[in-house]
């Protein structure tokens, strides 16, 4: 009964609401013939600028994080290359190794 009466008076508030509320019209206009309240051409150029400044930002952002990956990708098969080179010629082999021997790394490295 409470819940019902409730509801009623939330939806006669809203309908009263919507009948108070007026529709914005533009009723103003500039010498141009544009609604007061419009960005217009400065708004047009600002907005294209920064349009422009985003895609650039994208397009460098790919690039980094493309030679970031490039990078790794070199570093891991140098180190590949040195880990073969190490256990094939027992000169390499008698060097310490730079790793540090308890890294979980090493550890994997030595269990293969």
């Amino acid at each position: 009964m409470m819940l019902e009466t409730l509801l009623v008076n939330v939806n006669t508030a809203a309908i009263i609401l919507a009948d108070i509320t007026p529709t914005p019209t533009p009723t103003q206009f500039a010498k141009d013939g544009t609604p007061l309240g419009s960005p217009g051409f400065l708004g047009f150029v600002c907005f294209f600028i920064l349009a422009v400044a985003v895609i650039f930002l994208m397009l460098d952002m790919n690039r980094r994080a493309r030679r970031m990956r490039y990078r790794n990708e070199y570093a891991m098969a140098r180190e590949a290359e040195e880990r073969a080179a190490r256990v094939n010629d027992p000169a390499v082999a008698s060097v310490a190794d730079p790793i540090d021997q308890t890294s979980p790394r090493s550890v994997a490295d030595r269990a293969h």
